[in-house]
């Protein structure tokens, strides 16, 4: 192991593990924290497992620390009893290894609002699940302010990219639809402007975060995002790659219920439908300007999303 700071990141999902290529792509020693366990044939890469539910085995896991992520999630429909152990056991984690948290945030506790939108927008959720990202928020912050815990935050909207299996758009249902020909089902109006979160560039915005130290620390950024597009653009450009014909409808209030039926899942993306039906434009010039980060070009995420999907 080098004697560079030791950077652990809790979840080895989506971002998690394209996260751990960022820092090991920099030199950085990298342990991961997952649930299941899997070896690695990195000396300067550790994968540890942990169940983050158990606060102790959170707080050894994160043992040695400079800077422990937040890269963990629980399904929608579980967030009420999940969310808040996962928060506490991992802010736990980090103070006791006296390290600096990233937490990976989204825009839930914002709430409606058309105009675009910075970090510093009054926080005002319409939803239980915002209200429950606000209430952990708030926590963590309010322990930052104390003094009891080094915090940074990257906020970051609908995932989009390789490997995204839960998105708003890229879920299981809506590819299938398209990659079928069919109509695609989508959650709220296909023609609202929205900002789509490249699941690579969210790493590469908390790996800078991470390595920024005392710069960043008690911040909320908004981590990097392309300009606005609507759900259809966003689709037809993935279409194209594809060598599909494209066709979009908002799914119908009584469609999205049935499914609910089937799916827990489906049965909570109804109080989130807000997001679709006016524009959600997130500002991104903080991270821009201070740590020189941008968005992938459109073209190489869409070429680089075909590409997962055809395989």
């Amino acid at each position: 192991m080098t004697s560079k700071p030791l950077h652990v990141i809790f979840g080895a999902g989506q971002v998690g593990s394209l996260l751990a290529k960022q820092l090991r792509a920099a030199g950085l020693p990298v342990r991961v924290v997952r649930r299941q366990a899997q070896s690695s044939s990195d000396p300067d890469l550790q994968v540890v497992q942990a169940d983050v539910y158990d606060r102790e085995a959170a707080v050894r896991a994160a043992a040695g620390a400079s800077v422990v992520y937040h890269c963990v999630n629980a399904p929608y429909h579980q967030w009420p009893t999940q969310l808040p152990p996962l928060h506490r056991h991992i802010a736990a984690a980090a103070q006791n290894a006296g390290a600096r948290l990233v937490l990976l945030d989204n825009v839930y506790m914002v709430g409606p609002t058309s105009a675009p939108f910075g970090e510093y927008v009054a926080e005002q959720p319409c939803s239980k699940k915002g209200m429950i990202r606000k209430q952990l928020s708030d926590e963590l912050r309010e322990q930052a302010r104390r003094g009891e815990l080094r915090l940074t935050i990257g906020r970051a909207s609908d995932f989009v990219g390789p490997g995204v299996t839960q998105g708003a758009i890229q879920n299981p249902r809506g590819m299938q639809q398209l990659l079928g020909g069919k109509t695609v089902d989508l959650l709220g109006s296909p023609d609202q402007p929205h900002s789509w979160s490249y699941v690579p560039d969210v790493a590469a915005g908390l790996a800078a975060l991470g390595q920024a130290d005392a710069a960043v620390e008690g911040e909320v950024f908004h981590l990097p995002v392309l300009p606005p597009e609507t759900a259809r653009e966003r689709l037809q450009g993935l279409a194209t790659e594809l060598g599909v014909g494209l066709q979009v409808r908002a799914m119908p209030a009584w469609l999205l219920r049935g499914l609910g039926w089937f799916s827990p899942l489906m049965a909570e993306f109804g109080e989130m439908r807000y997001q679709f039906d006016q524009p959600m434009v997130l500002r991104d010039e903080k991270i821009r300007t201070r740590l020189g980060l941008q968005p992938t070009a459109r073209a190489q995420q869409l070429r680089e999303t075909a590409a997962w999907l055809r395989a």
